[in-house]
């Protein structure tokens, strides 16, 4: 790793997804077991969210995609979605928190600014969205954006290295993770290190059979229609037509 506390260049944003491999021991989407119990489907949707999120980011003028692996499943399969070794970062710690706290760190170490972080299973998730998040962090240092998810966590969050202390401020060791205070527990981290939120319009994460409906659903619209052709894909193969 970097070490950050040293001068680094200065190589523009970065965005990063946060992944697992698809074909690690560990199956992705285990919560949408229950409408699609065939672990091998799963494995394909996933993969499938993987391109289009993958495919977006890559789209967002003057940012560099990364992609933060899991260790569980290791580097492995991210070349079936189009990613080239060089764009695949190891995670590392033991909990959410610590994980995304060291994608941040290795970033900035490496000398990209600002830094956005988004989930893996955002398939139509809109560029704007993200390139919103830059420009506003680019306007700023002294804020963090975020996109609120529906289930009170979120889909997005984007920060920029402090050009001083190279710190990465305390927003990670108190968060009841993966509940429906965690945005509420990370804007109140923030409020507390100082730094000013900005929030952007709220977005939804795939992550249980209401997602997967609501994206079938959103899939069926006009707009719909002319995003996430990978994830299109794999549903009509999975769920008949309808998808």
């Amino acid at each position: 790793m970097p070490d950050i506390t040293e001068p680094v260049p200065n190589l523009g944003p970065a965005v990063a997804v946060m992944a697992r491999s698809p074909c690690g021991a560990r199956a992705p989407k285990s919560r949408l077991a229950g409408v699609l119990p065939n672990e091998a489907d799963r494995r394909r949707l996933y993969a499938a969210f993987l391109q289009d999120v993958v495919s977006a980011c890559a789209s967002v003028d003057g940012a560099t995609l990364r992609v933060a692996y899991t260790a569980d499943g290791g580097a492995a399969g991210f070349e079936a979605v189009g990613l080239a070794s060089d764009q695949l970062l190891p995670q590392r710690g033991d909990d959410l928190g610590a994980r995304e706290r060291g994608v941040f760190q290795d970033l900035f170490g490496l000398g990209f600014s600002p830094v956005v972080l988004i989930g893996s299973d955002l398939p139509t998730l809109p560029v704007s969205r993200i390139a919103d998040a830059i420009q506003r962090l680019l306007a700023s240092r002294n804020r963090i954006v975020l996109g609120p998810a529906d289930d009170g966590g979120y889909y997005l969050m984007g920060l920029s290295r402090n050009p001083v202390t190279a710190a990465i401020p305390d927003l990670f060791s108190t968060i009841r993770w993966s509940s429906e205070w965690t945005r509420a527990d990370t804007v109140a981290a923030a409020e507390r290190c100082g730094l000013r939120v900005e929030l952007l319009d709220a977005w939804y994460d795939v992550d249980d059979g209401a997602g997967l409906a609501r994206l079938r659903e959103e899939l069926a619209t006009e707009t719909g229609a002319r995003c996430a052709p990978a994830t299109k894909r794999v549903l009509a193969a999975i769920l008949g037509a309808k998808s």
